[in-house]
């Protein structure tokens, strides 16, 4: 009797020392499945910075920074986009005022113009606008290059969105990309008739 004691005392104890074993594996595997959907819905590209993010919303735009429509989240390269509706609550004028909201870049009109467009990514660009030299940051209007400078403050009106491109971009968008590029996309013609119109008004009259 006493050995029968002994063997269903051990096998009491073996099953409980297994059941203890197993609980904690189980809560292991099921933690990760709660912490799955919040991480997807919140994740966000490394290069989005919390400023962009705010002002052009987050991965809802869809970007050609790589030749193709993707989500601005999904795309993996160094790229910050704005949308029509962002600039204008940002009250942006001209290209040079994504300088303020766009990290490591520096857009400004050259010395002596204001139409004239002195560019740097990263510290890579061209310091004097003449012909003698390759710029490097290229523009691009509507996926046409912009060879020269001059003439490359745009004005931000009726734009779809404009995509800054940090970092070497020479495979995808050719030479004088070794800084960047900035990718400025007009707005489509609508199908329908329509009309625009907006009017300011300050005191003092």
């Amino acid at each position: 009797m006493s050995r029968l004691t002994c063997a269903r005392a051990l096998l009491s104890s073996g099953a409980a020392l297994i059941a203890l074993a197993a609980a904690p594996a189980i809560a292991q595997d099921a933690a990760p499945v709660d912490q799955t959907t919040p991480a997807d819905t919140s994740a966000g590209s490394p290069d989005q910075t919390p400023a962009a993010a705010d002002v052009s919303g987050a991965g809802d735009i869809v970007v050609t920074a790589r030749r193709r429509d993707e989500r601005l989240l999904n795309t993996p390269i160094a790229v910050t986009a704005f949308t029509g509706e962002a600039l204008e609550k940002q009250g942006a004028i001209d290209i040079t005022d994504l300088a303020e909201v766009t990290p490591n870049t520096t857009f400004e009109a050259s010395r002596g113009t204001n139409s004239t467009l002195t560019a740097f990514i990263r510290g890579v660009g061209q310091q004097d606008p003449v012909p003698g030299f390759e710029a490097g940051v290229g523009v691009y209007l509507d996926d046409i290059y912009l060879n020269r400078p001059q003439a490359a403050v745009l004005d931000i009106y009726d734009v779809q969105r404009i995509e800054v491109l940090r970092g070497p971009q020479g495979t995808l968008y050719g030479r004088n990309t070794i800084g960047g590029a900035i990718k400025y996309m007009t707005a489509r013609l609508p199908d329908h008739l329509e009309v625009k119109a907006k009017a300011t008004y300050g005191s003092y009259n």
